[in-house]
Parts: structure tokens; sequence; C-alpha cells
């Protein structure tokens, strides 16, 4: 038996072990493909912003470091500069997927074994503002090559894991046969059975309750989130719809000539105004969609923040749409500085004063303080606008919720800016205390953390 039991422990470690190490180079695998290609795709777009301001002879001056090599193609597909390989030596490129998608689409990318390079390469190409191609290449560090790499420590660690386990498995199972052997099986010691057993069991069925909570804990979770991507995703369908629908019919009545020469200039100035609608309400779902990744960190990392000088740059950047719409603005308080994300603060201080702007009357004003208190950084806004009607308070900042929607569809709003500041708080630890008096005025205080 204790034969059998050093061999079944010990071919479990071992399967266990392959496996885990198996899944991770597997997700090491992943991990090199998608640093190749956000790597891969930073060189394409910063070779082709060269390339475009100062010309093309600026990128073939330049020296290429490591295994990073730069070809520009001809529409035709002819080759006149690349970084490793002289252009007479190669063939036409105009059947190669990226040059296919970067012409088609404006920019493309494929993965292959290189004929010239003799090795699995990644590219990307982007279509120049000439016409022509710019194709960046690298060699892929893929899992076979890891593993090439890494042949004689991987053998090395399942040697030593092999022994280990071997080791520990007959440890183990010479205790467990020890244990049973010592029982009277004719006359077992009940104090004995229970004294090992009766923990064992109760410990089992104490967590296989905890296990159900969870589980039922877990399927609720899941259940309000499925209930959430459901309505996210109706939403955005609706919000994409409307800009969609109008740019369609505009665009529809000017290709049938149903609009006078005088008048197209009016039509297009629509079809401008609602795609750039579309144009925002696109780039505050990604705002959205990078702050629910917090090891994207989207807007930068972490510095010290004065706010007081920070909400004075944000104020001075809507002293026009203020003035446009008869808003005095006014920053002032301490300075106080925090910890944080300056993009990502901009972008929450502008949101939410742009909304006391554009939800405010005639002759109104915005009011933005900074000031420590209790311990905490604060941020004052108030203004003297149209207000919240307390119903709406606990909803406003839910993606899409608008309190007035003809009013919101007036001044351009999305419905998502105060979402935005919802999460940007959040990932800066922070707290939003609100309160609004329908026709009287709206204060938000913006609460931070002190390093």
């Amino acid at each position: 038996m204790r034969s059998e039991l050093t061999k079944r422990m010990f071919g479990a470690c071992m399967i266990v072990f392959v496996l885990s190490f198996g899944l991770i180079l597997y997700a090491m695998s992943d991990y090199l493909a998608r640093r190749n290609f956000t790597e891969l795709r930073d060189k394409a777009v910063y070779f082709s912003t060269l390339a475009n301001a100062e010309g093309e002879e600026l990128v073939t001056r330049l020296h290429t470091e490591g295994m990073t090599r730069v070809t520009l193609i001809h529409p035709d597909g002819s080759v006149f500069y690349d970084s490793r390989i002289p252009v007479e030596k190669m063939e036409n490129h105009l059947s190669r997927d990226e040059v296919q998608q970067a012409l088609q689409s404006g920019e493309g990318s494929s993965q292959r074994y290189s004929q010239s390079l003799f090795e699995e390469t990644a590219n990307y190409a982007m279509l120049l503002k000439n016409g022509d191609v710019l194709r960046v290449s690298m060699r892929q560090d893929t899992l076979w090559r890891l593993v090439y790499n890494l042949g004689f420590p991987m053998l090395l660690i399942l040697l030593i894991a092999a022994l280990a386990s071997i080791v520990l498995a007959s440890r183990s199972s010479r205790k467990i046969v020890s244990n049973i052997n010592k029982m009277d099986v004719e006359n077992p010691d009940d104090r004995d059975v229970y004294d090992e057993m009766k923990p064992f069991v109760r410990r089992l069925i104490t967590q296989n309750q905890q296990i159900h909570r969870q589980m039922e804990a877990i399927r609720e979770e899941h259940r309000k989130q499925d209930l959430l991507r459901q309505e996210f995703t109706a939403n955005v369908s609706h919000e994409l719809k409307t800009p969609l629908t109008s740019i369609s019919g505009f665009a529809e009545i000017m290709r049938d000539g149903m609009v006078k020469e005088e008048d197209i200039p009016h039509f297009a100035d629509n079809i401008y105004k609602e795609a750039q609608r579309l144009m925002t309400l696109v780039n505050d779902i990604l705002k959205l969609s990078h702050l629910e990744d917090i090891d994207e960190r989207p807007y930068g990392e972490r510095s010290m923040v004065e706010l007081n000088g920070l909400c004075r740059e944000v104020t001075s950047r809507l002293k026009l749409a203020a003035e446009k719409n008869d808003i005095s603005m006014r920053c002032d308080g301490d300075h106080v500085t925090i910890s944080g994300v300056r993009p990502l603060l901009e972008e929450i201080i502008y949101n939410v004063c742009d909304n006391a702007i554009k939800y405010n009357k005639p002759g109104g004003w915005v009011h933005v303080t900074t000031r420590k208190e209790d311990g905490k950084a604060v941020i004052n806004i108030k203004d003297n606008g149209i207000g919240i009607p307390q119903a709406d308070c606990d909803r406003i900042f839910e993606r899409f919720y608008r309190v007035n929607k003809s009013h919101s569809k007036e001044v351009g709003g999305t419905g998502l800016g105060l979402s935005i500041v919802k999460h940007g708080m959040s990932f800066h630890a922070g707290q939003i205390v609100l309160h609004s008096t329908l026709g009287e005025g709206t204060e938000i205080r913006l609460i931070f953390p002190l390093p």
C-alpha cells in the first residue's frame, strides 16, 4: 500500500508540475506576443509620424537598433528602401498581407516566416500621406524559441522537481500508512477514530457550506454583471445609432440631389457635428474601458500633483465655453498636493466643471475651491445652475444616465462624463459627495487621500 501511495502521490505531483509549467510557458508566450505587437505598432506609429512630418529621407537616415527592420514600399508593391536587405534582392511586396491591409484601411499587421531573414517575423504596416507604405518588422519571440533558449534550466528544474516529489511522496505515504497501521481494525478505539476524523469531517462540512455560499454570491454577481453588460450594450447601441442615423439621413438626401446648392454647407455642417458627437462618444467609451482595467494605466504613472494649479489650468481651458454661455468662473483656495495621475485628475476636474457650465443659467457662476479638510484633499466645485432632482442624484454617475435628455443632446453630452469621474475617483481611492437643489444649483466635493 505504501508503494502504491508513493507512486500515486509522485504521479500527481509531476502531473501538476508539468501542467503548471506548461501553463506558465503558454502565459509567457502570450505575453511575449502581445508585448511584441505593442512594441511593433508603437515603432510603426513613430516612424510613420516622422515620415509624414519630415519626409521619408529622414527615416532612411535613422539607425534602427536591435532586431527592428524598416521597409518603405511604393503603392505598386516595389520596395525602394529596407534597413536590413538591399532592395535589389527583394521581390515585389504588393501581395503581403500587411501591405494589402495598409493600402485598404490605413494600417495592417501579419506574422509569418521571412524567406529573406530565415526567421519568424511580426510585421506592422502603415499608409503614409503620400501613398507609400511604411512597414516595421521584428523577430517574433515564440514559445519554441523560449523553450529552446531555456532548455538546460528547464531540464534541471524538472529533475529537481522529480527528486523532491519522490522524497515528499515517500515521506507522506509512510506517515499515512503508519497512522493506519496503528489502528485496531477489529476493535477500533472510538476516541482515536473520532479525535482524528471528526475535526476533519467537520472542517469539510464547514468548507462545503462556505464554498456553497461563495458560489451563490459569485453566481449572483455574474448575473448582475450580465445585466449590466446587456444594459451597457443596449445603451451603446442606442447612443451610436442616433448620430449614425442622422449622418446616414443627411448623406442620403445629398446623394439623391434633394438639397439645394446653397443648403449643402448647412447639411455638411450637420454631418460634421454628428460625426464629432460620435467620436466624442467613442472616446468616452474607450476611456471607461481603460479605467476599468487598472493594469493598463492608460493615463500614465503616478506623480505628485498640486491641485489648485491644476484647477486653474482647467478653468482657463473652459474660459471661452463659460463666456459663450454667459457664465463666470472663479478658482481659489489653498495649495494642496496629492499623489495621482495628472492627466486623469485633469479629466475628472474638467468633466465636473464642464457640466457645471453646460447645466447652468445665463448670468450664472461656477466656483472652484481647493483645501485640506480632516486630513484629506478636497476640491469643491459649486454652481448656481439648474440643479438636479433629488430622485436622480444617486444615478447621475451611471453610464448614459441623463436627467434631462433633450438638454443633454442640446449641449452635446454623451452621458459618460460623470461615469468617467466616478471611475477616475475610484482609481485614486477618492470619494464623491454630491449636494444639489433643483433650480438653485449643485455642489460636488471631490475628496482625495493625502500622501
